[in-house]
C-alpha cells in the first residue's frame, strides 16, 4: 500500500480495549496521530503510540452519553483542526438472556453501538467533506450473519449499526468519503476470555473454516487496507474476517 496514512488523524473508540489498542498501535505505525475514547483513560494506549512517535490525544467518557460523545468531536477537532480516519470500535456486550432483557438494558446496547457512532460521523463527516477525503469504518460482528443465544440486543444493534454504514456510504461518498464495516469473528481478548464462556470459543472455532480463534492481529492489515487510498472505490461493504464462518 502508498503511504496514504502519513500524518492522518484516526479516530478509535474503545480504544482502551485489546481490539482498539491494536488498531491504534496499527494504525500510528503506518504514520498517524491518534484520538482515543474510552470509559477508561487508554493509558497503555497512549504510551504505545507516543512511543511510536505520534501524537495522540485521549479523553475518557461514557459513549451512552451522546453530549460528551459530541464534546470529544468538538475537542478532536480543535485539538488536531481535522479528521481523517473514523473507527467505530466500542462496543457494548454483555450476555443478556432475552427472558431477562429491558428495555433500558436495551436502550445501553443501542447507545453505545449505534448512537455514538452516528453522532461521531455527523460530527466529523463535514471536516472530511470539506477536504474531500474521509474513511468511516464500524466494528460489526459475524454474529449478525451467525447468531447465538443471549445476543438479542447485541445482535440488533450491530445489525444496526450495518444499517448506518450503508445509508452513511450512500450520504457521503459523493464527497470522497467511504464507509464500511469490518465484522471479526469471536476474537480472543482479555475481555472476551473473562466475560465469554470458554465452551463457546472452541464451539465458534469449530463452525470456521480456519480451525483457530481469532486475535487482533487478524483485523489489524484489514482495517490497515480499507482505510488507505488503495480503498478508494470501496464503500458501503461488510467485510468478515472470521475464519470463513459467514459468507
Amino acid at each position: 500500500m502508498r503511504n496514504s496514512h502519513q500524518d492522518r488523524v484516526a479516530v478509535i473508540t474503545g480504544a482502551a480495549g485489546a481490539l482498539g489498542q491494536h488498531f491504534a498501535v496499527r494504525l500510528a505505525e503506518a504514520g498517524c496521530h491518534l484520538a482515543l475514547a474510552d470509559l477508561a483513560m487508554p493509558e497503555e494506549t497512549i504510551a504505545a503510540v507516543r512511543a511510536l512517535g505520534r501524537e495522540v490525544y485521549a479523553e475518557a467518557f461514557d459513549l451512552a452519553d451522546a453530549q460528551a460523545v459530541r464534546g470529544f468531536a468538538a475537542n478532536v477537532l480543535k485539538h488536531f483542526g481535522r479528521c481523517d480516519i473514523l473507527v467505530n470500535n466500542a462496543a457494548y456486550m454483555p450476555l443478556v438472556p432475552f427472558a431477562e432483557l429491558t428495555l433500558e438494558t436495551f436502550r445501553r446496547f443501542e447507545a453505545v453501538n449505534v448512537e455514538a457512532s452516528l453522532l461521531l460521523a455527523q460530527s466529523f463527516a463535514p471536516d472530511m467533506a470539506s477536504r474531500g477525503y474521509g474513511r468511516i469504518v464500524q466494528i460489526a460482528s459475524s454474529t449478525v450473519g451467525n447468531p447465538m443465544p443471549n445476543f438479542t440486543a447485541y445482535i440488533t444493534t450491530k445489525m444496526a449499526g450495518i444499517g448506518l454504514v450503508r445509508a452513511l456510504a450512500a450520504e457521503l461518498g459523493p464527497q470522497g468519503i467511504t464507509v464500511n464495516a469490518i465484522s471479526p469473528g469471536l476474537t480472543r481478548t482479555a475481555a472476551s476470555e473473562k466475560n465469554l464462556p470458554a465452551a463457546l470459543f472452541e464451539a465458534v472455532c469449530q463452525q470456521q473454516l480456519i480451525k483457530r480463534n481469532g486475535v487482533p492481529e487478524d483485523l489489524c492489515g484489514l482495517l490497515a487496507f480499507v482505510t488507505s487510498e488503495d480503498a478508494a472505490f470501496i464503500t458501503g461493504q461488510v467485510l468478515n474476517a472470521d475464519g470463513g464462518t459467514v459468507f
